[in-house]
């Protein structure tokens, strides 16, 4: 029995580090190379917030849809951690398979609410480098070599 729950331990931690490890590794991909990079990309997006005129409609609904991912994460865990303590309990294997998908379904849903956030990074970055090309004035910092 021990070796059950050794093998289903090894596979969890093995699931979630596929998942993890490349997150916190490429952590540096999208900071900019300088101080200056990161003050346009600010005062763009602060451009960006000020012009657009506030819906309540709109914050209602972004405000439903993380709820509800919230919830969905929220029974996801509860549901693997009554999976895990049923497993225990009754030393039934059948159990903790149940706990092993629902943690892969976990690691999924994780996985999934990640890539919405990089394609929503992408978006924005992409609308920003739209705005930023086409400025008739140019790039608002230019830099010179050697001075």
């Amino acid at each position: 029995m021990e070796a059950i729950l050794l093998i289903g331990a090894l596979v969890i931690a093995a699931a979630w580090g596929v998942y993890l490890i490349p997150n916190v590794t490429s952590g540096r991909r999208g900071t900019p190379l300088s101080s200056t990079e990161q003050f346009d990309r600010w005062t763009h997006v602060m451009a960006d917030v000020q012009s657009r005129t506030y819906s309540l409609s709109k914050a209602s609904a972004r405000n439903v849809v993380r709820r509800r991912r919230r919830r969905t994460l929220l029974a996801l865990v509860v549901l693997a951690v009554g999976a895990l303590g049923a497993a225990l309990v009754l030393s039934s294997v059948g159990w903790l398979i149940a706990h092993l998908a629902l943690d892969a379904a976990i690691a999924w849903y994780v996985g999934m609410l990640m890539q919405v956030k990089q394609r929503e990074a992408a978006r924005v970055a992409n609308h920003h480098l739209e705005t930023l090309s086409s400025s008739p004035d140019g790039p608002p910092v230019r830099i010179v070599a050697g001075q």
